[in-house]
């Protein structure tokens, strides 16, 4: 007998049969240990009832603060963005914003991103603008648009014509997929000569979307995403050839700033590193925001001052791939032009039309454009 007249047995059965019940209460223990040691799993994507999803992050609300301050850092940046985010103001649902270790995200029509320009420096006042009838924000792009010598505007044929000026290529390519560091000024025009033009008139966006100086491009679009953007603002995606104008003018610059390839005029070779392969699989996750905040090396539109075209368009070259529409009877309708921070080519000219209706990368945006008055 033990203490308090217990037998051994009795307590022995104790034992056995609280042992037990830790057990079950703990079924899960061994295969949760196991799980900690693996890579973390995406939470799954919201549902459009559901509440917000927590972040490995804080989140920051787009709510008003309860002392008054803004939530939305964006509230401090340059531009129509007081008191919230200029996207919310024109009807785009913000689901989450996320504070990560460089930027906070926000999260745009479930699917899309951008970056909140809080904390950043501040810019100057942004150089006047006449639209000229266009609608506030446009520039008003009208002039002859070069065009082969029976004035068709959907072929090769300048750019090939424009590849004879160039006077030192980075790459052994010297075809269209080339990359050419300069280019004669006076041979380019003795050769443009020879070429014919079309007239266009029409506005475009003066920054990437939202088209708000001090602010940063919504990214990670498909080009259908990009087009619906565009028809929410009454506005319609660009052709390939309006933002190719609106980059080169009636001169046909390689480069909007000029003749000599600039990375201090546009935000250009830039290396940086890449977020896992999982980021954007799906798209709409805490996990996406932390891989595109580790890659991300974009500016805010008006960065760049010197990255401007002759019309006064400004990024076009560089910091974010943009969609356009393609004007020619074959391949993908969906075209990318410009070129990101990395490196590649770059020029006015030159376009990716190798990607389909589902690419999506983190370096990649769009601009508006809209028929003329």
């Amino acid at each position: 007998m033990l203490p308090g007249g217990v037998s051994r047995d009795v307590a022995l059965g104790r034992l056995i049969s609280v042992a037990a019940l830790g057990a079950a209460a703990c079924g899960g223990c061994r295969s949760s240990h196991a799980r900690g040691h693996q890579a973390p799993r995406e939470a799954p994507a919201p549902a459009a009832s559901s509440a917000p999803a927590v972040s490995s992050a804080p989140a920051v609300s787009d709510a008003p603060a309860a002392s008054g301050a803004p939530a939305d850092p964006a509230s401090t940046t340059q531009g129509p963005d007081a008191g919230g985010s200029v996207l919310a103001r024109l009807g785009f649902s913000i689901t989450h914003t996320y504070k990560e270790r460089h930027l906070a995200w926000r999260q745009v029509e479930k699917l899309n991103w951008q970056p909140v320009a809080a904390g950043q420096p501040a810019l100057p006042s942004p150089p006047p603008l006449d639209s000229d009838g266009c609608r506030p924000g446009m520039v008003h792009i009208q002039g002859r648009f070069l065009a082969d010598a029976k004035g068709r505007d959907n072929n090769d044929t300048v750019q090939i014509a424009q590849d004879r000026a160039c006077t030192h290529w980075r790459t052994h390519d010297h075809g269209v997929q080339g990359v050419c560091e300069s280019f004669d000024r006076d041979r380019w025009l003795e050769i443009r000569k020879l070429l014919g033009h079309k007239r266009v008139n029409y506005c475009i966006d003066r920054y990437e979307f939202p088209d708000v100086y001090g602010q940063f491009p919504v990214v990670i679009v498909t080009f259908r995403e990009a087009k619906k953007y565009c028809d929410k603002v009454k506005k319609r995606l660009c052709t390939e050839n309006e933002w190719t104008f609106a980059c080169e003018g009636e001169e046909g610059v390689p480069y909007p700033y000029g003749y000599d390839r600039d990375k201090t005029a546009c935000r250009i070779d830039v290396f940086g590193p890449h977020p896992d392969k999982d980021t954007l699989r799906p798209r709409m996750t805490a996990h996406t925001a932390k891989g595109i905040d580790l890659a991300w090396q974009g500016l805010r539109s008006g960065t760049s001052p010197r990255c401007r075209s002759p019309f006064g368009v400004y990024d076009m070259t560089g910091n974010v791939d943009e969609w356009t529409k393609n004007v020619r009877r074959y391949g993908y309708k969906m075209i990318l032009k410009g070129g990101h921070w990395g490196p590649a080519r770059q020029r006015c000219r030159p376009a990716t039309r190798g990607h389909g209706p589902l690419y999506v990368r983190w370096d990649q945006g769009f601009r508006c454009c809209a028929d003329a008055p």
